[in-house]
């Protein structure tokens, strides 16, 4: 009986044998995958510290345009409604020639992007916003800044240096500007450009809400992956 016993403890024994090869193999490709994924969610952390910072580079220049446009804004308004005497006249280029440039600073998503992480990050809303931001927001930045650019040099600084005649220093003559004020198209140009600030403010602060709002969400996310740690 004891050998007739023997082939059936030989077997247990190598069912016992493949099952621990089994379950050490599945440990392993566990480790292996716990190891890969926190691996990968560092590089998508480290991606979004990056943007982070891009995002904190954008909005000084957002809080900048938004600050001076809406100065020179007030100021063209108040020359255009005839009230130069508060604000005075000598320095109008400094408003009617200046224009915002927006380039793009997005190198943090642009890596994210290309690498393809960006499917990997879980959380939706941050998913939504980082497109949001770097694919539709940038654009409407940048087209506004092109828009300004293009008015402001094929049409601004040509009619200032023909007839507004600057100074070394930009100044120009008060009673020059109030004659062309009343006699050529400066009005209309002013008029035109405020126009043309009014629409790159709206989306300068639009720019800036976005940013802000992207920025708290990217890093609640690092926070929480801190947390988790």
């Amino acid at each position: 009986m004891a050998d007739d016993n023997r082939p059936l403890k030989y077997m247990r024994y190598a069912i016992g044998e493949i099952l621990l090869v089994v379950v050490g193999i599945l440990i392993a490709l566990q480790i292996n995958n716990w190891n890969e994924g926190r691996k990968q969610q560092n590089e998508i952390n480290n991606a979004l510290t990056q943007i982070l910072n891009d995002l904190k580079q954008d909005k000084e220049i957002l809080d900048f345009f938004n600050k001076i446009e809406a100065e020179h804004i007030l100021y063209l308004k108040a020359i255009s409604n005839n009230e130069h005497e508060s604000v005075g006249l000598d320095s109008i280029l400094s408003s009617l020639d200046h224009y915002m440039y927006f380039s793009k600073n997005g190198n943090g998503y642009s890596g994210l992007k290309e690498s393809g992480k960006i499917s990997n990050i879980d959380n939706l809303e941050l998913k939504s916003s980082l497109t949001n931001y770097y694919e539709i927001i940038y654009e409407n930045l940048m087209e506004a800044s092109r828009f300004s650019g293009t008015f402001t040099n094929d049409r601004v600084i040509p009619y200032a240096l023909e007839n507004l005649k600057p100074d070394i220093d930009f100044s120009v003559s008060n009673d020059l500007v109030i004659e062309k004020l009343e006699t050529s198209d400066l009005r209309s140009l002013i008029n035109y450009q405020i126009g043309v600030k009014g629409y790159i403010l709206n989306q300068v602060k639009n720019g800036l809400k976005n940013n802000i709002n992207l920025s708290l969400l990217i890093k609640n996310q690092l926070e929480g992956v801190n947390n988790d740690d």
